[in-house]
């Protein structure tokens, strides 16, 4: 695969308070894997300043290497990323 996205690359950070956020969820929508990420503030409405990250499923390494994620590898192994259910 010539072209990937791992999100332990990116640094995701809140425009509101200038910290970085924390991955607070997972959810997948269509061919694509999408990541919520919120402070961990006492300052930041998660509401208001949440962010949504969408990676397209097949560039997606963060997700398919992760053994405990649906759809990644076992074993060391690299998944396809699709669920199995």
């Amino acid at each position: 695969m010539a072209e990937e996205i791992d999100i332990r690359n990116l640094s995701i950070k809140c425009g509101n308070c200038n910290t970085y956020q924390t991955l607070s969820g997972f959810s997948r929508r269509d061919e694509w894997n999408v990541y919520t990420y919120e402070c961990e503030n006492d300052v930041c409405d998660p509401k208001v300043t949440r962010t949504i990250l969408e990676v397209p499923r097949e560039m997606d390494v963060f997700a398919r290497r992760d053994a405990e994620w649906r759809g990644g590898g076992k074993h060391g192994e690299i998944g396809d990323g699709n669920p199995t259910d």
